[in-house]
């Protein structure tokens, strides 16, 4: 069966680069969009969106953590990649430079590294906060203070270290004591509410001819979709460390590969946080109210805090996202319709890659209150108004139907979360009495 395995590996590499003669080691531009392991350098603004001549009354932002290292799973498959590397010989139609490439790489993680945030994601934050710093220095003008400055975060380690990361570079302070969501917070602890039933297009897609030309169809028989997978994170968690590398296993992939595998993770989050599932779209109200509550007292009473800023996770940036309707697509994503949709909005690569932000900008600009949004430092245009920088009564008269009617509601009491703890009820008694059956009979 090892064997089998090591012949079988032969085929896959073979399979990568069949279509291509190309040298990985030698491309100057490598495909750069790995959906949520997206590096942030690779989609965020290329240059500075400012509006000189207004004032900024107030800064919103919602960041996913910085870059990461993989989770414990994640890490144990990419450290097996070691006995692969190690029956790889040189009849692979690999080049020369690939293949010693893949002979010689070494992966160093170990447990004790899951999740944690790493030298890259420290400098994604770092650098954001500088950014900011110098775009809006109507924000910026005053020494941190939590009066001043609203701060939260998720009460994961990565997410804490964004914050302490961005606040540092921001304001030139060490915070050590980041306030944290408690466990009613509705803003980002939106978890226990996501509902995740099965994405069946996210399944058929995984059989459908363009997943299979990646992984080949025999290995699927064999059980060697987590070798595909483990090159596929082990490829894509490496360049968004090293922005400039050229990881050993991306070498296997070609750029059609990696088109097909950002694309099944965009199945994944439009049916688990996107417009797949109209469900999803109250998974944002909370944090959009905030916003909308923040915005209206900043302009009315001239009160509340310069700046507001969240530390959360890529399901808290694309439930913002979706509530306030960017990146919708007219033609929903399927697993049919891989080619239709190359030119999709619905992209995590774009819209959730490490270090994501969704940021709101409230302006008074010669007397009036504007708004602009930001998804990763690029203005959003508002589609029903066609603006970039909108009038704050438009957004306001927009979003106050949506964040007030009882439908954006969402606590443990709306009928949505009952009947889906019913169900896990439900579920959960059938497993007992199937034991119940089986042991006592």
């Amino acid at each position: 069966m090892k064997f089998s395995v090591i012949i079988l590996l032969l085929l896959i590499f073979n399979y990568a680069k069949c279509e291509s003669d190309k040298c990985f080691y030698y491309d100057d531009h490598p495909f750069p969009f790995f959906a949520s392991k997206t590096a942030y350098n690779y989609v965020s603004a290329k240059q500075n969106y400012t509006q000189p001549n207004c004032k900024t009354l107030q800064l919103w932002m919602l960041s996913r953590h910085g870059t990461r290292h993989p989770g414990r799973d994640t890490i144990h498959k990419i450290s097996n990649l070691n006995e692969y590397k190690n029956n790889l010989t040189n009849n692979s139609s690999l080049c020369k430079e690939d293949f010693e490439a893949i002979k010689t790489w070494v992966f160093n993680l170990t447990e004790k590294d899951e999740y944690k945030l790493n030298s890259q994601g420290i400098n994604d934050l770092s650098s954001l906060g500088l950014r900011l710093q110098s775009l809006y220095e109507d924000i910026f003008n005053q020494p941190y203070n939590p009066m001043t400055y609203s701060v939260l975060s998720s009460n994961k380690e990565r997410s804490r270290d964004s914050a302490f990361y961005f606040l540092k570079s921001a304001f030139n302070v060490n915070v050590t004591d980041i306030p944290l969501i408690n466990s009613d917070d509705k803003k980002l602890n939106i978890s226990k509410f996501e509902n995740k039933h099965d994405n069946e297009e996210l399944k058929k897609f995984r059989c459908s001819i363009h997943v299979q030309e990646v992984v080949v169809s025999v290995s699927k028989i064999l059980g060697l979709d987590h070798i595909i997978k483990a090159m596929y994170d082990s490829c894509r968690f490496e360049r968004s460390i090293n922005l400039n590398s050229h990881p050993a296993w991306c070498a296997v992939f070609s750029q059609k590969d990696l088109e097909v595998l950002e694309y099944d993770e965009d199945l994944k989050y439009y049916y688990l946080n996107g417009y797949g599932n109209s469900y999803n779209e109250r998974l944002g109200c909370p944090i959009v109210k905030d916003l909308m509550n923040n915005f209206k007292n900043k302009s009315q009473t001239q009160l509340g805090p310069k700046g507001v800023f969240y530390f959360g996770h890529s399901s808290n940036v694309f439930s913002a996202i979706v509530r306030l309707g960017f990146a919708r697509d007219t033609i929903p994503l399927l697993s049919s319709n891989f080619n239709n949709m190359r030119d999709r909005k619905w992209k995590s690569s774009y819209l959730s890659p490490f270090a994501s932000n969704l940021m709101a900008v409230l302006y008074e600009c010669h007397g009036v209150k504007k708004v602009t949004f930001f998804v990763n430092e690029v203005p959003m245009t508002v589609e029903k108004y066609g603006c970039t920088l909108c009038p704050w009564e438009l957004i306001e008269n927009m979003f106050d139907p949506i964040i007030s009617n009882p439908s954006c509601t969402f606590d443990e009491n709306s009928s949505a979360f009952k009947i889906s703890r019913t169900m896990n009820l439900l579920f959960l008694t059938y497993i007992l009495n199937i034991f119940y059956y089986f042991y006592y009979s």
